[in-house]
């Protein structure tokens, strides 16, 4: 376990024993210059023993970073550096002397392992001393937790933003739709039209199918578009069987009379008219002839 951790941090906490401490950059580096493993080396141990109890390594030095103090340990027992790594004492505190000095590191979150033949370590039961568990803790949870709160905040606006973007082309996209669906079907209205127009001036249609609502038949038939087989080899839509069926009908006389258009005059019609006005002439020369 060859790596620096962070043990303490300047602020103020609130000891095991209800007393408060501001601790300045200052007085780390003071902790920091005053550590010698020679006089004192800090054992690592699990939380905070009163008198004795087993050391699983040992702090080789100390060093600030920013506000916060750092420890690198030596001789950490295996077993326990796994169970650090694995994340089971993810909280750790710091046991300093009155004059600042480091007394030792308290790893806290679970049970110590079985390690034998591991030496122990000995505190002095009334020695004066500073235990801080809670207050760096609560501050790196209070950190955590106002990083998460913001991270969540973050995430719930982006999920919002993506929801009313989804929305907005989910309306865009239906009224889109609509729009090309009207637009479909005024096509083929239309088409229909032109074809039943087309049909009647030709004679193969008469205006009383058209009146009995053949276009709406028509264009009721376009919308389904399924393929049948009507003629052996042939498969079409219905639409295009009914529209074959239609033109293959001859153009009869009949129909063309009764689609002639209200300005085209027949050969009756010009001979009527011609009949009339000689009447008319010859009324108006006998009236002459009569004075």
């Amino acid at each position: 376990m060859n790596k620096w951790i962070e043990i303490f941090k300047a602020g103020e906490h609130t000891d095991s024993k209800g007393r408060k401490r501001v601790w300045t950059k200052e007085d780390l580096a003071k902790t920091v210059s005053s550590y010698n493993p020679a006089k004192h080396e800090a054992p690592a141990v699990i939380g905070h023993p009163k008198s004795n109890g087993p050391a699983f390594g040992w702090v080789e030095a100390l060093k600030c970073v920013g506000e916060s103090l750092m420890a690198k340990l030596k001789q950490v027992q295996p077993d326990f550096s796994e169970m650090i790594e694995a994340g089971l004492y993810k909280k750790r505190s710091a046991s300093f002397y009155p004059d600042g000095s480091l007394r030792h590191i308290g790893f806290l979150g679970a049970q110590p392992p079985a390690i034998k033949g591991l030496k122990d370590i000995e505190f002095n039961e009334g020695e004066e001393c500073h235990e801080y568990e809670e207050p760096i803790t609560k501050e790196k949870d209070m950190d955590e937790l106002a990083k998460l709160k913001a991270q969540l905040e973050k995430a719930q606006t982006a999920l919002k933003e993506a929801n009313d973007k989804a929305d907005k082309f989910e309306k865009k996209a239906t009224t889109a739709t609509a729009s090309f669906e009207e637009s479909q079907q005024a096509a083929k209205k239309k088409d229909v039209a032109d074809f039943i127009e087309a049909g009647i001036r030709d004679g193969k249609i008469l205006p009383a199918w058209k009146d009995q609502g053949l276009a709406e038949f028509m264009t009721a038939l376009e919308e389904n578009e399924g393929q049948y087989e009507f003629s052996e080899g042939k498969e079409q839509t219905p639409a295009a069987f009914f529209r074959d069926f239609l033109e293959g009908f001859s153009a009869h006389p009949l129909f063309k009379e009764m689609a002639k258009p209200a300005d085209e005059k027949t050969a009756a019609d010009t001979e009527y008219e011609e009949a009339e006005k000689l009447a008319d002439e010859i009324a108006a020369y006998v009236a002459t002839d009569s004075e």
